[in-house]
């Protein structure tokens, strides 16, 4: 397909993955999984993308309640907090949406040269 006239145009569009038709990862939650893994600490994830602890962990609760094997252990601590630990499990998910993400990017961008030829 080709649009005429002085205009760029690009292709736009985000991606997530659906279990069952009910969301389980999209960029937000893949954010929060590597950074959480990253940190080994929700609250500290939380703090560091800027979103409430409440909603970080109702994120990660949700993917780990959707998904057959959690992604993330939280384990509650004392004095220095609790720890959160990664599963195999989710660093495969992680590591798959990273994959799907470029891939979906490629896409996108040989989208938008094909409009703009």
């Amino acid at each position: 397909m080709t649009i005429s006239g002085n205009e760029t145009y690009n292709a736009k569009g985000r991606i997530w993955i659906e279990i069952n038709n009910k969301t389980f990862i999209g960029e937000g939650k893949a954010l929060l999984l590597e950074k959480t893994a990253e940190l080994g600490s929700l609250r500290k994830a939380a703090a560091d993308l800027n979103i409430s602890y409440r909603k970080a962990w109702y994120s990660l609760n949700q993917m780990n309640k959707t998904a057959e094997t959690p992604l993330i252990t939280l384990k509650h601590g004392g004095k220095q907090g609790g720890i959160a630990e990664i599963s195999e499990f989710g660093e495969k998910v992680l590591k798959k949406f990273k994959r799907l993400k470029m891939e979906f990017s490629a896409f996108l961008d040989e989208q938008t040269k094909s409009l703009n030829r």
